[in-house]
């Protein structure tokens, strides 16, 4: 199942009792406050959680799918996230129960 910016808010509604606009504002502004650091180079952490860091992926060439041509693709910089130990557990915590037919 996905889980949509509109389900996320209605799960902090129904668990936390936010109001609708305070639970959009604040995911919101997180995404927002993530998004300003990253533009600005930095990495972010959560203990526990993860990191959103940035990578630089090497150039290299591809091919065009309409044309068949070979393209060049300069190196850049992407956004990636590494996930910490608790996130890892209730990965492998949902991965038992999927096994045991628990979902």
């Amino acid at each position: 199942m996905n889980v949509y910016k509109k389900d996320f808010v209605n799960q902090l509604m129904e668990k936390y009792h936010y109001t609708k606009s305070s639970a959009t504002s604040l995911v919101d502004d997180f995404l927002n406050v993530v998004e300003d650091n990253m533009e600005k180079g930095n990495a972010i952490f959560f203990y526990g959680f993860g990191c959103f860091d940035m990578i630089e992926r090497r150039a290299r060439s591809t091919v065009n799918p309409q044309t068949k041509e070979r393209c060049p693709v300069p190196a850049h910089w992407v956004p990636r996230f590494y996930p910490g130990r608790r996130l890892r557990r209730a990965v492998k915590k949902w991965e038992d129960n999927e096994k045991r037919g628990l979902s």
